[in-house]
């Protein structure tokens, strides 16, 4: 069973240090990488967007300043967080080992809604989970045994095992940056997106069926005879 929902990894805003870093970082190194400076970043600037002739290597060097100082924003505004349970440690760690004990997940979470860095915008509209590093914030309360919200989980478990496999927060936001650009600018169509969205397919249809499995019949009462 497919379970869609628009499940945003990513967004954050960025503070003005950090914007204007990036803004100047950027020009810099398409300067660099072209031999001049754009004509028109000024106004691409006003606009809060990066033009689509930036290279994939330009977006992944401003991501990977963006995603560290979007982290530590989420963590300032957002409680300290708690493991995952029991049961949804006994359904992820088939599909993720160890992995489900280093990771913190933050209920009732404030999220927000795009990413902010130098002259771009990441839009993907309204989130419900989030992942910085080995912490998945969530927009929702805590509940416990809901299977939805374990879907959701499973999700947001590729990109923290995406960011284990990567290092740091830093490449992470690199790769995450640079694959978005060469998704044509498209958030479902990230790569790295379309890892979790694809496990997320898999894993429902798995946990319905192991779930089906687990049901309890109704038994017959014993009788004297057969309680002896």
């Amino acid at each position: 069973m497919r379970v869609f929902r628009q499940i945003n990894f990513w967004v954050s805003i960025i503070g003005l240090a950090t914007l204007g870093f990036g803004i100047g970082y950027l020009i810099l190194y398409q300067s660099l990488e072209t031999g001049s400076l754009p004509l028109l970043i000024q106004s691409e600037i006003k606009q809060a967007r990066i033009p689509k002739k930036f290279s994939e290597a330009a977006w992944g060097k401003v991501g990977k300043n963006a995603y560290q100082a979007a982290a530590k924003v989420m963590a300032s505004t957002n409680t300290s967080g708690q493991p995952l349970d029991e049961i949804q440690k006994y359904y992820l760690r088939p599909h993720f080992g160890n992995l489900v004990e280093q990771v913190t997940v933050v209920y009732n979470a404030k999220l927000m809604d795009e990413i902010v860095a130098a002259s771009f915008r990441i839009d993907v509209g309204k989130s419900n989970a989030q992942v910085y590093g080995n912490k998945i914030y969530v927009s929702a309360e805590y509940k416990p045994g809901d299977v939805e919200q374990l879907i959701l989980l499973a999700h947001e478990m590729v990109h923290v095992k995406q960011y284990k496999e990567l290092g740091s927060i830093e490449k992470f936001g690199y790769n995450y940056f640079k694959e978005y650009k060469r998704a044509g600018q498209n958030y479902r169509a990230n790569r790295m997106e379309q890892e979790a969205f694809e496990f997320e397919r898999k894993f429902a249809k798995w946990l319905y069926e192991e779930l089906a499995k687990k049901t309890v019949k109704p038994q017959k009462e014993l009788t004297e005879e057969e309680k002896k």
